[in-house]
């Protein structure tokens, strides 16, 4: 992650091998010149700051790590971050004095090893796939509850399972109505996402992923989701064909070390006698990618990866199984609709880490109507309404002083936005005011390590 995520972990969530409890405080600020990305206008500064505590420890089989984070944000345009593959804010608070917001999460993930069986309960985000923002579990989701465990059943087979609680923001009424001087309460309808994903590594340079999800509503653990080894497809018929399921495979080829291809394909809905024409059935999002290693110099890394997705993915005919939580996409983080070419470089010189990156963005409406004849109107001419589009060529350096307890960055975004503020949902609403701009990009961040025994 480019901007936030950096600065917020550090190195917090390694497993240690020492047995003593380890902490790690840090602080960091980011100031963006003319906003970056984290603003869709081009009137002043943004501020960030962050403060986080992490803590390990690993007593014989067990493993435990925790992160606090506090931040707080400045001319922050929220509707932005939600179109922000490095930021994944949560918890938004105002506070009474100012325009400021602030925000805070937390984040556990305990592990016990046993043999060929790792469990793990906690609080934590998931990620499926090779890509920067993969199609079904990417990093772009805040961390939610769930518990699991990675099994290797064979030498060259694998098998990951969870069950996790999302953040709905969907306000249950027939709950929510409890007023006093206080106020009212408000209480959100239940929603769940349960998955599993086997991994087959075919040769040593070749391996395949086959994964399914099921998210669910109005109940936190549904038992028929509970067995591992049973398709989820199937079982979502037994139960009455209420919820979303969702399948996704991956193979990536590393033909050495330094050279990586990948592709994903994702299926929310398919009819094979389809596949091939303009007219279907076929609610699909697939992503191609490439990782290169030691290209140019030494220990440098390019990443040239595009993804596309269509305008019935992710979402469902009853919102409460849409593929979302606090807001963010699950999967791919520009959601439905999208479409992204990527390229980055990263390398270091004189000590100094560089990082570049270029992102080509655009995305379509997502309106009501298209929602209601996803299954009458199968043809539809994408991107023919209104759409918004966002080009972001990036460059970052990296220094760390005082033995690496010191980090300072400094760094220029360029952005082309046309249609900023884009409101996918509703079709009516255009900004009106299409820009390009530089932002200026400073942080430095401290943190250290200190263990109890």
């Amino acid at each position: 992650m480019k901007y936030i995520i950096p600065l917020l972990i550090g190195g917090n969530l390694i497993f240690s091998a020492q047995t003593s409890l380890q902490f790690y405080p840090q602080i960091s600020s980011q100031y963006f010149s003319s906003g970056s990305i984290l603003h869709s206008s081009n009137s002043g500064a943004t501020f960030l700051t962050n403060f986080g505590l992490g803590a390990s420890k690993q007593t014989g089989a067990f493993t435990i790590n925790g992160l606090f984070q506090f931040t707080s944000a400045n001319n922050l345009d929220l509707k932005s971050t939600y179109l922000n593959p490095d930021l994944n804010l949560e918890h938004q608070r105002d506070y009474f004095s100012n325009e400021m917001t602030w925000f805070e999460s937390s984040m556990l993930d305990i592990q016990y090893t046993l043999y060929d069986l790792v469990l793990v309960f906690g609080k934590f985000n998931r990620q499926w796939g090779a890509g920067r923002s993969n199609l079904i579990l990417s990093n772009n989701v805040p961390s939610f509850p769930q518990a699991g465990f990675t099994w290797q059943m064979a030498k060259n087979l694998s098998l990951e399972y969870f069950s996790g609680l999302l953040a709905s923001q969907i306000e249950d009424t027939t709950n929510s109505n409890y007023n006093n001087d206080a106020g009212q309460r408000k209480v959100y309808t239940q929603r769940s996402i349960t998955g599993h994903r086997l991994i087959w590594k075919i040769t040593p340079t070749l391996s395949f992923a086959a994964m399914e999800t099921v998210i669910f509503g109005n109940r936190s653990i549904d038992f028929h989701y509970l067995l591992p080894f049973i398709p989820f497809w199937s079982m979502q018929r037994y139960v009455g064909d209420t919820d979303n399921i969702q399948m996704s495979g991956e193979i990536m080829w590393r033909k050495t070390e330094n050279f990586q291809l990948f592709g994903s394909l994702f299926v929310d809905e398919w009819r094979p006698e389809w596949t091939f024409k303009d007219k279907n059935r076929n609610w699909i999002g697939y992503q191609v990618g490439f990782i290169g290693s030691n290209i140019v110099k030494e220990k440098d890394q390019i990443r040239l990866e595009y993804t596309w997705t269509d305008h019935r993915v992710y979402r469902h005919r009853f919102n409460i199984n849409d593929s979302y939580s606090y807001d963010y996409s699950l999967g791919f983080w520009a959601g439905p609709h999208a479409e992204e070419l990527y390229l980055s470089y990263n390398t270091q010189f004189n000590g100094i880490d560089v990082s570049s990156s270029f992102s080509h963005l655009k995305r379509g409406e997502l309106t009501e109507d298209m929602l209601v004849r996803q299954y009458d109107n199968i043809y539809y001419d994408r991107f023919s309404g209104n759409t918004e589009s966002r080009n972001v060529a990036s460059i970052k350096g990296t220094k760390g002083i005082f033995n690496n307890r010191v980090f300072i960055r400094v760094g220029c975004d360029w952005i082309d936005w046309t249609n900023p503020g884009f409101n996918p949902y509703d079709p009516n609403r255009n900004s009106g005011k299409d820009y390009s701009k530089i932002s200026l990009n400073i942080g430095i961040t401290a943190k250290t390590t200190f263990s109890l025994d």
